[in-house]
């Protein structure tokens, strides 16, 4: 393989991200969440990487996105969409989980995202209402 088809294309500003979070637009896998932007055009898929504070210190965050960076490189070419872009959002068990399985959860990740899985006709598409509880007449 060549060097350009080991290299991702990868988002690194912060417009980007909120850009991809704002579309709402999200799997949850023991290992990561993957949040994805749908695009238009024949680029290659885009992606971005952030592990909080809330997984450890800096070492085990690096550790992490090394891992998700390192599962998304082997699997975002064959099954990411063209002109989409994904952010992958570390969890907590990231740095121990299975690595092979970390692969096939970011297989069905993207399959699920991709045939609209999270878009179910009940869930509203726009920010949630908030309610004041105990504020409404009775």
């Amino acid at each position: 393989m060549t060097e350009q088809a080991l290299k991702l294309a990868r988002i690194t500003k912060r417009p980007d991200y909120l850009a991809v979070a704002n579309t709402r637009r999200k799997w949850v896998t023991p290992s990561f969440i993957l949040q994805a932007k749908p695009g238009e055009g024949d680029s290659p898929p885009r992606a971005g990487f952030t592990v909080s504070k809330k997984v450890g210190k800096a070492v085990i965050r690096s550790r992490a996105r090394r891992r998700l960076k390192e599962a998304c490189r082997a699997i975002l070419p064959q099954f990411g969409q063209a002109g989409w872009t994904y952010v992958l959002v570390g969890r907590p068990c990231s740095v121990d989980y299975d690595f092979m399985k970390m692969q096939a959860d970011m297989k069905w990740a993207l399959a699920k995202l991709h045939a609209g899985a999270d878009l179910s006709p009940g869930k509203p598409h726009g920010k949630p209402q908030k309610t004041k509880a105990g504020r409404g007449k009775t």
